[in-house]
This record gives structure tokens, C-alpha cells and sequence, in this order.
């Protein structure tokens, strides 16, 4: 078994769900993250942030959990 079993992975994302949720935040890409793809695209690097990273940073963003928080 690795370091953060599979239990721990599914409450931390049920969580991060949750959190979202109420504060009406969405893992939509808004024009600043797709922008954002586009020129990290055009250097050739290539990321894609899954539904949980996504909302991690627009969480942030929004000031609801800090830098420390989602790292």
C-alpha cells in the first residue's frame, strides 16, 4: 500500500467537492485559465488539471483556502 491509501484520496476530493459546492464554485476553466493553457500550450508544455485540481486553484483564487492550504 502506497503513503495516502485510496480511502484517504476519495474523502480529500469528496471534500475539496464539498467545499466548492457550497461556496458555488465550479471547475469550469474561466477566460484567465484558458488563456492561461493556451501560452503554457504554445511554450510545448502541455498541463491538464483534473476536476479536483481545478477547483483547488479556483478555491484559491476566491480566497476560500490559502496557498499552503492546497498544496
Amino acid at each position: 500500500m502506497g503513503i495516502c491509501p485510496q480511502k484517504t484520496i476519495v474523502n480529500f476530493a469528496s471534500y475539496v467537492q464539498e467545499l466548492a459546492k457550497e461556496n458555488k464554485v465550479t471547475a469550469n476553466r474561466d477566460v484567465m485559465s484558458r488563456m492561461a493553457v493556451t501560452i503554457t500550450a504554445l511554450t510545448g508544455d502541455f498541463v491538464e488539471l483534473d476536476k479536483i485540481e481545478q477547483l483547488l486553484v479556483k478555491l484559491k483564487k476566491k480566497g476560500i483556502l490559502s496557498k499552503t492550504e492546497i498544496l
